[in-house]
């Protein structure tokens, strides 16, 4: 109750300082926009507007003195030694003190489109079966500045956060509790990573039995006719998880497929538009009723 007294007493002679201010800078926008008008009237009415002009200027004050650092009121509270001991009692009977969080973030690794965050424990009092949760944000990590969100939740120690922008940092964080508790450990220090690697997605459809949405990566095929789309990159490397998600299936057909390239067939201008098959040197490719090509 006492702050806000003095906030309020503090306060007033600054507001009013505020609107001196505030109303000599909209009598000079105005004044300004006059003598524009002026200076585009005739040379008839130069005089007397001029007459009128000066007379307004000199009614325009100077602006009010802004308050010394000395004169600001600045509040400190004083606490009393029982105050402090009091609280040292609370916080030894209901929380702790620890240097750092139980579980702290090791290793990140960029994968396209994504990045993997792996954690470890952190101190010998480690629940036998602990739970993990891991928050991301984009942007660097400054305490306070941040909204972070939930991207995972369970026992695992790692987890692939997806749908990550190339070249932009996220900072991650990760707590711990014991299975079947409901208060979260402190957090682990923060953790800035990023991927290089653009996500996985088709090329722009140029094929007329195609179209692709989601920024590019979601494709239908929109008619029987046989024929090939392939990614927009050579992205793939060696030892990924690639995973195709099937939102919805139409009727089969003996050609339908999936396959990995190392180098896609060149093709002419006319061609390529009615390139019909994954089948060629370093390919790879699996049918929909399971049959596995596969050409050196």
């Amino acid at each position: 109750m006492e702050v806000r007294q003095v906030e309020e007493t503090s306060l007033e002679p600054l507001k009013q300082c505020r609107g001196l201010i505030q109303t000599s800078i909209d009598n000079a926008e105005t004044l300004v926009k006059e003598g524009n008008r002026i200076l585009q009237g005739s040379n008839k009415e130069l005089n007397e507007s001029l007459l009128s002009f000066n007379e307004k200027a000199t009614e325009i004050v100077s602006l009010p003195e802004v308050p010394s650092l000395a004169d600001v009121t600045c509040i400190s509270v004083a606490f009393t030694n029982s105050w402090v001991n009091t609280v040292r009692t609370h916080l030894h009977n209901y929380g702790s003190i620890l240097p750092q969080g139980p579980v702290q973030i090791v290793e990140t690794v960029e994968h396209a489109g994504a990045v993997t965050v792996a954690w470890e424990e952190n101190g010998d009092d480690i629940p036998e079966v602990p739970e993990y949760r891991l928050q991301c944000c984009q942007g660097l990590g400054k305490a306070g500045c941040l909204v972070f969100r939930d991207v995972y939740q369970g026992c695992t120690s790692q987890y692939t956060v997806r749908a990550v922008k190339p070249n932009s940092p996220y900072t991650f964080r990760v707590a711990m509790r014991a299975e079947g508790d409901k208060i979260w450990s402190m957090w682990s220090a923060f953790y800035v990573a990023m991927t290089t690697l653009g996500h996985y997605e088709w090329e722009s459809c140029k094929r007329p039995h195609y179209a692709v949405g989601n920024h590019n990566r979601v494709m239908a095929k929109l008619s029987s006719q046989t024929q090939c789309i392939f990614s927009k990159n050579c992205s793939y490397a060696c030892g990924e998880l690639l995973i195709f998600k099937v939102l919805g299936q139409g009727k089969p057909h003996m050609s339908d497929g999936l396959g990995l390239v190392v180098q896609p067939r060149e093709a002419t201008e006319d061609e390529e538009m009615t390139i019909n098959s994954l089948m060629g040197k370093g390919a790879f490719c699996i049918s929909s009723s399971g049959n596995v090509d596969c050409l050196r």
